[in-house]
């Protein structure tokens, strides 16, 4: 075996592994560049570049700028696929917000005084307030306790409804106990909570 020169430089392992090397950074590159098009969860924020793999030699370098490219694209792409969502988002918010503007500056709905015909269930008032506690319906039932305007017992019988008839009652005797408690004053009973 020869001897070797003591100024002699021993071959690297990345000179005799140089186009494997090469090969590995850029098919590394590639499985990033694929990873990065399959783009990120809503709420992760802008999505980062990857880093640009490491050169292993001469040969490799218009591979690794074809994959850092690559990169930037999809980078940019996804950027500007966050960009459009957090607009389309901020968009949503200043609809809602203009409309909660517009909901406080409208004044209240005034509260009409009752009829004193004794007719207060066909009143805009009885209506509004048996849509508002029932859909509309007088139907009487499990989770429905109240009939057409949702009476608890004791408001029932404080206004002439008899407890026997407590959830029984049908549409006529429903609108007489709803017509003796607007006549009674007893309209704060329905309209601090529905809106009418």
């Amino acid at each position: 075996m020869a001897a070797r020169s003591r100024h002699a430089k021993p071959k690297s392992r990345a000179s005799k592994f140089g186009p494997v090397a090469a090969a590995a950074a850029t098919l590394a590159g590639v499985a990033a560049a694929f990873v990065l098009l399959q783009g990120s969860p809503a709420s992760a924020g802008p999505p980062r570049p990857a880093p640009a793999p490491m050169s292993a030699g001469r040969g490799s370098a218009l591979a690794d700028n074809l994959v850092t490219t690559a990169i930037h694209r999809a980078y940019a792409a996804q950027a500007r696929a966050y960009a459009e969502r957090a607009a389309a988002a901020a968009r949503r918010r200043h609809r809602a917000e203009r409309a909660a503007q517009r909901a406080r500056r409208s004044p209240a709905p005034t509260q009409s005084t009752p009829p004193s015909s004794g007719n207060a269930a066909q009143s805009a008032l009885g209506i509004c307030i048996r849509n508002a506690e029932e859909g509309g319906s007088y139907a009487w039932g499990p989770g429905n306790g109240g009939g057409a305007y949702q009476f608890l017992l004791s408001t029932w019988e404080r206004y002439g409804g008899a407890a026997s008839e407590f959830g029984v009652a049908g549409p006529a005797y429903q609108d007489r106990i709803f017509d003796n408690a607007i006549a009674a004053g007893g309209a704060s009973n329905w309209t601090d909570y529905d809106g009418c």
